[in-house]
């Protein structure tokens, strides 16, 4: 476990860090931009009729595009559902196997591995399970969305 989540977490801090450094530098292009327009067209009925209307919006609103592409809603919590299923049946199956090389004279170590084995095996069914149902549910609201229009 601790090999998984050391990891991920450090990754995580790490993309969050830089995700924000690089909102900080765009935020800052941003108001030098605007600074420098609004000193050289501060008085000018134009600009000032324009900041009126809802163009204002795209000149100070700061959008930042994400660098790596999303997968639509759905297909992106089918993929995490089907992950987490695998990984939890392969640590109820690594757990279950482990059960037969525990020693019998202490036996609530076995009754351990065969507790969080046969949880992990449960939990990863259960979790495929789901991710078929949210797959099965995004397409029929796909069609019913397709028959409506």
């Amino acid at each position: 476990m601790m090999f998984v989540g050391v990891p991920w977490v450090l990754g995580w801090i790490v993309r969050t860090v830089l995700s924000h450094q690089r909102f900080m530098r765009v935020v800052q292009l941003k108001a030098e931009a605007n600074a420098k327009l609004m000193d050289r067209f501060g008085q000018e009925p134009g600009l000032l009729e324009y900041l009126k209307t809802d163009g204002r919006r795209e000149l100070f609103d700061v959008r930042l595009s994400d660098p790596t592409p999303r997968m639509p809603a759905p297909y992106g919590r089918v993929l995490t559902s089907v992950q987490m299923s695998a990984f939890l049946l392969a640590a109820g199956i690594t757990c279950l196997y482990i059960k037969q090389y525990v020693p019998n004279y202490r036996p609530w170590d076995q009754i351990g591995w065969l507790f969080f084995g046969t949880m992990g095996v449960a939990l990863g069914v259960a979790a495929l399970l789901g991710a078929g149902a949210v797959l099965v549910a995004a397409r029929l609201l796909h069609n019913l969305k397709n028959e409506a229009a």
